[in-house]
């Protein structure tokens, strides 16, 4: 069996695990017209994207309604707009289990709809360690407490913070994770490119999630 690099590997979801920025920009597009008449710019979407859903709602939205009804007419049009998985980031996720690594979710996404994709698309969902969403934190990235829960998780495992890596796609990822002295990967699936990445100091860059095994397992 191959050796593992890690202990533990800490995913982003959307566009790290899955496609989801076209989908989501359209449906909050579709939901501000349709519910608030408001021409929802995609200036103003990319300003306030990777916020946890209630605070990019209110934005979005322009604090139109309650919070609740925002989020309800949000929740409304969701499977309007399914996201889709990267191919085999279902496969690269149980390859990673199968060689004895800690596997968990780390998003701004609300936890229950991250874990109705994941068991759609085929993630082995019974063995994560855990899908942490935006309101198991009061904290969200770039604050480096938003790994608190997770750490101490891992704690409970016998996992030290050295031996466990994130992945994701974001600039917020690269700096929550350093700030939380733990190791990065960078995906270019996102909004940013290899070069923003290089400019703020990443140090392990990939095209897609299937390049990450490589840097996983020796």
């Amino acid at each position: 069996m191959s050796k593992p690099r890690y202990k533990a590997v800490i995913f982003d979801f959307d566009d790290t695990l899955v496609e989801s920025r076209a989908q989501k920009w359209a449906q909050h597009k579709h939901v501000a017209k349709e519910f608030y008449n408001i021409d929802l710019k995609e200036e103003i979407i990319l300003k306030h994207w990777g916020k946890p859903l209630p605070v990019l709602v209110a934005e979005l939205y322009e604090n139109s309604d309650t919070i609740e009804n925002m989020m309800n007419a949000a929740i409304s049009t969701r499977k309007a707009f399914p996201k889709k998985p990267y191919k085999d980031s279902a496969k690269v996720v149980k390859q990673l289990i199968n060689n004895g690594i800690q596997v968990g979710i780390l998003s701004a996404a609300t936890a229950r709809f991250i874990k109705e994709d994941l068991i759609e698309f085929d993630f082995p969902v019974g063995k994560l360690l855990t899908i942490q969403g935006a309101y198991e934190t009061m904290v969200h990235k770039p604050d480096p407490g938003v790994f608190i829960p997770i750490f101490n998780k891992l704690k409970k495992e016998g996992i030290s913070q050295k031996d466990t890596v994130y992945v994701g796609d974001s600039l917020d990822d690269l700096q929550a994770a350093k700030r939380a002295g733990i190791d990065f990967i960078a995906v270019t699936t996102g909004l940013y490119s290899k070069e923003d990445f290089k400019k703020h100091e990443a140090k392990v860059i990939v095209k897609d999630i299937r390049s990450v095994i490589k840097f996983l397992i020796n």
